[in-house]
């Protein structure tokens, strides 16, 4: 999962980016039972976008509500971006 990074906008346009980590997809994997290409793929639900920015935000000392109904108004958007920073692991 290298060469993405969690982009979460707050309510009040504070943005946050950070790295999907390895302690964060495990921490995905762990609390849904699914690896992770699944996020990326056909099984996608919003839910699991929205949990990794809160997860994001929580390991990297930001505290938040608990995940659910008071987070999610808290914030505006959550999305999986390129790292413009990330070497291409591509091969000639």
């Amino acid at each position: 999962m290298d060469g993405f990074l969690v982009k979460t906008v707050m309510a009040d346009s504070t943005e946050h980016l950070f790295s999907l980590s390895p302690r964060l997809i495990v921490a995905f994997e762990q609390k849904y039972g699914k690896g992770m290409s699944k996020l990326l793929g056909e099984d996608q639900h919003v839910e699991h976008i929205f949990w990794l920015g809160w997860e994001s935000l929580k390991i990297n000392g930001l505290p938040q509500k608990p995940f659910g109904p008071e987070f999610l108004d808290t914030i505006k958007s959550v999305e999986l971006v390129s790292d413009p920073n990330s070497a291409s692991t591509a091969t000639a």
